[in-house]
């Protein structure tokens, strides 16, 4: 009997324990409620490529156009991509070889090509020339440096005339040649008319940042690898940075966003980004106090290169988390079977970690305050 009773007492002490425990577990699991999420387009893959910025930046006009009442479509990453490997040709051949020159850009780089080429939809131009479902740009990538390699070492004593066609040849066996002409919802296009038509305009949109070794509200070429291009970004503080970024989602604008995604912060299989202190084992399922990000702090880790620019991704919307705090809603471009339910494809950004590891944001002029634009020159 006495061992009946013992048993008892063990299994219900174990089972007691066992409540406590998923008691416990439930309260401290982060949940989050969408506040707003503006519309998008699906989650797609970028594959084994790094064209981040074009993935980010399309998604980010397809949502422009569906603010603007332009209607749905899917505009071709790689098309965009193609172009922009041109002109990072040009630049690098024209500056001798001393350039960047990779798959890397920024968001203003696109904008850019479809002011200059145009651009087209998906269904017209894909850039998958060899019979794969998924991008893979690394074999051309290395193909595409070699070639300007010999071409700058100029052997010959000077230019060949045909290396511009031989490099477009390239591009056009890896990933399609330019589309002079294509029909689109039955009617026929070139890439400039329907850019034109779409009302995609560069100069409409701005890139902002938020640093102390250039003064606030200025305009300034941020130093960065992927910026070789030499884009202008515009310089607010780092509270106006955050404000100008919740105050566009809350009224209906969506934001294209330059970070850093190497820290122990971000997880995309989780779906979260958010900072930890440097002794904190991350377990991103309850999140203890975060980092308090100064301008000071963000300086800091910009200047000695723990904050680098790495991956561009798109803001979506705002949610509110069980813990009380507000987090961004992310458009990532990895694919859509990685991070939390309701979410996959996206990642939910703490306000931490947007004010540790924003390199720049991307928007529309008009989604800018009055006051900051005239603070800007706008």
């Amino acid at each position: 009997m006495r061992k009946i009773i013992l048993a008892l007492l063990v299994l219900l002490v174990n089972y007691t324990f066992a409540q406590e425990d998923t008691t416990s577990l439930a309260k401290d699991t982060i949940s989050f409620e969408k506040l707003v999420q503006w519309d998008a387009s699906a989650v797609e893959s970028q594959g084994k490529t790094g064209t981040c910025w074009s993935f980010s930046t399309s998604s980010f006009l397809e949502s422009e156009l569906i603010r603007m009442k332009k209607g749905n479509h899917n505009l071709s990453e790689i098309f965009v991509a193609r172009q922009v490997y041109v002109r990072k040709a040009e630049n690098y051949v024209g500056r001798h070889g001393k350039a960047q020159f990779g798959e890397g850009s920024l968001g203003h780089d696109l904008l850019n090509a479809v002011d200059k080429y145009g651009i087209a939809p998906a269904e017209v131009f894909n850039g998958l020339q060899l019979n794969s479902e998924k991008h893979d740009h690394a074999e051309l990538a290395n193909i595409l440096q070699a070639f300007l390699k010999a071409v700058v070492q100029n052997k010959g004593g000077k230019l060949t005339p045909v290396w511009k066609e031989a490099y477009a040849g390239l591009l056009d066996v890896y990933l399609g040649s330019y589309p002079e002409k294509f029909t689109y919802n039955d009617k026929e296009y070139t890439p400039k008319t329907f850019a034109n038509e779409l009302g995609i305009t560069g100069s409409n949109y701005a890139t902002i940042c938020s640093y102390t070794h250039q003064p606030f509200y200025s305009k300034f070429v941020l130093d960065i690898p992927d910026n070789w291009d030499n884009g202008f970004f515009y310089n607010v503080t780092l509270d106006e940075l955050v404000a100008t970024t919740k105050k566009a989602l809350t009224d209906g604008y969506t934001i294209e966003w330059d970070t850093d995604v190497s820290n122990k912060g971000f997880n995309s299989k989780k779906g979260m980004g958010i900072t930890f202190k440097e002794e904190e084992k991350p377990d991103f399922v309850s999140v203890s106090e975060e980092l308090e990000v100064t301008q000071e702090l963000r300086q800091e880790y910009y200047e000695n290169q723990t904050v680098t620019d790495d991956h561009l991704m798109h803001i979506v919307g705002l949610a509110k988390g069980t813990d009380g705090n507000e987090y961004f809603i992310v458009k990532n471009s990895w694919g859509d079977e990685k991070g939390l339910d309701n979410f996959k494809g996206h990642i939910l950004v703490s306000e931490s970690y947007f004010r540790l590891n924003t390199i720049s944001i991307m928007l529309h002029k008009d989604a800018v305050t009055k006051p900051l634009q005239k603070k800007l020159g706008w």
